[in-house]
């Protein structure tokens, strides 16, 4: 009797998870409205190590309801980052433009590093923009500009990118010189 009774139990917790995913799924997948729209994305795809790297963006949502912007980066040799999410304010719903900074280390080793920043909008039904990917590399000589079209955007930062980013060299070192 108490093995029928968890069998049951777990057969119908397996039928309500199931009727939440398909819930889910319409909401992302099947297009419940229309999904935020990325008009445009800059960044410089190469910079001095420790600067700034400034990512400009520009989006829209037909409905007014975008909620956040999610970023992730990839390192070659390191690999993906976690993912930060970045919320936007009420006014930014319906259309923003702006940029996002994020810190880079300074020092020699980070050269011959390239990575690769993914931003999708998000709007409150789960609705996915395309995703924007966004190429990295360094070099001293390197000298970030900000292009004309982005000067308005310059005056308006969106959030700050917190990801903590080493040289793949000091990552595969394990941290403490040492070969792994």
């Amino acid at each position: 009797m108490l093995k029928r009774t968890i069998l049951i139990v777990a057969f119908a917790a397996l039928l309500v998870g199931w009727a939440g995913k398909d819930h889910y799924l319409q909401a992302q997948y099947r297009g419940e409205g229309q999904a935020p729209i990325v008009i445009d994305a800059y960044a410089a795809q190469v910079i001095r190590p420790g600067d700034i790297w400034m990512i400009f963006f520009r989006a829209e949502d037909p409905k007014g309801d975008m909620k956040s912007v999610a970023a992730v980066l990839w390192q070659a040799g390191v690999g993906y980052y976690p993912t930060e999410v970045n919320m936007l304010k009420p006014e930014e719903a319906k259309q923003f433009s702006g940029y996002f900074s994020m810190r880079t280390p300074g020092g020699f080793n980070i050269n011959w590093d390239e990575l690769e920043l993914t931003l999708i909008v998000r709007d409150s039904q789960g609705n996915r923009s395309q995703p924007v990917k966004l190429p990295l590399t360094f070099d001293l000589a390197a000298k970030q500009e900000i292009p004309e079209k982005w000067q308005d955007a310059a005056n308006h930062r969106l959030a700050a990118l917190m990801f903590d980013i080493e040289s793949s060299l000091f990552y595969n070192r394990g941290g403490n010189g040492d070969w792994n």
